[in-house]
């Protein structure tokens, strides 16, 4: 069983329209740990959960060049709670 490398993210706004997030391509270098610290009007996490998603299952989701970044864009609700 081979070792990957697992990176921690935190997302800190969501893309609302979609209930998803944006991952920077060159931030996809191994599997991912995420965090999304946006918190409500009365200070409360919103998604309080750590969410986890393979290299390969993000590399699947459709990309979007927001400033001259190319985001991968993964709905909150497939990406695995840990």
């Amino acid at each position: 069983m081979r070792k990957t490398k697992i990176n921690k993210l935190t997302i800190h706004c969501p893309i609302w329209k979609t209930r998803s997030i944006g991952v920077a391509r060159y931030r996809v270098n191994g599997d991912l740990e995420i965090k999304i610290d946006y918190k409500t009007k009365d200070g409360q996490l919103l998604y309080p959960n750590t969410y986890f998603i393979t290299k390969e299952q993000i590399q699947k989701y459709p990309t979007q060049m927001v400033r001259g970044v190319l985001l991968y864009i993964v709905p909150i609700d497939k990406l695995e709670i840990r």
